[in-house]
């Protein structure tokens, strides 16, 4: 099976009670490391949930694709629309270029280099991008995978039971 395919089978395994477990778990390690703007996103197809947790606390501004290659942040404050792949994302009035912080999505990692969905659209945001890097997943997605010269390291991985630096 396609290690992407494997990773999301193996987080959609997780229960309702389990995930909410855990959820919590990686949201009190990813506490302390959140100020200023925050970038992050609306989890799709089981995708760990921090946005519901901090969407009421904290500055948070969420992605939109513009194209096939490009993603920008704009505030959660905007109106929202359905975007591709199922994802829900601002309507896009006034990009935030200067986050001090990501909160990133991952269908697999090992180490801190994160797999996505294959488009690449985080990896050339975060290529450009000054911002602390913190991918979010359960440890049920870790898995070997070969690292491409355009995948981006992240500052850090955070799941329920450790932080990966």
């Amino acid at each position: 099976m396609d290690k992407r395919k494997e990773c999301i089978q193996r987080r959609s395994s997780l229960s309702k009670s389990e995930r909410l477990l855990k959820e919590k778990a990686i949201t009190n390690c990813v506490l302390p490391f959140l100020k200023g703007k925050i970038g992050t996103y609306i989890p799709i197809r089981n995708e760990v949930d921090v946005y519901s947790i901090f969407k009421d606390e904290f500055d948070l501004y969420i992605p939109k694709m513009l194209d096939d290659t490009t993603i920008a942040f704009y505030s959660d404050q905007e109106e929202k629309i359905n975007g591709p792949f199922s994802t829900i994302e601002p309507i896009g009035l006034r990009e935030e270029k200067n986050l001090d912080i990501i909160l990133v999505p991952v269908v697999g990692f090992f180490d801190t280099y994160r797999m996505g969905y294959g488009k690449g659209y985080y990896d050339r945001y975060l290529s450009k991008s000054s911002a602390l890097k913190i991918g979010v997943a359960f440890d049920v997605q870790e898995t070997k995978f070969d690292v491409k010269p355009t995948d981006i390291k992240l500052d850090m991985i955070i799941t329920e039971s450790r932080i990966l630096k």
